[in-house]
């Protein structure tokens, strides 16, 4: 409980963060909002596949 405590508001937070700079990206055709609202989410796909496996892992 205590890591996911952490992790999930933060992760939360960057979504937050990614969604807003991919909107504004968009609508003012800045391609350097967009990639990094692309490598946020990455990051977080690969955080999440972490903790997945983690979690999934028998003891």
């Amino acid at each position: 409980m205590g890591l996911s405590a952490v992790l999930i508001p933060a992760a939360l937070a960057l979504l937050a963060a990614a969604a807003v700079l991919l909107l504004h990206g968009l609508r003012q055709k800045h391609t350097g909002k967009l990639f990094l609202a692309a490598g946020i989410l990455a990051c977080l796909l690969a955080g999440g596949a972490v903790m997945m496996e983690f979690i999934t892992r028998p003891l």
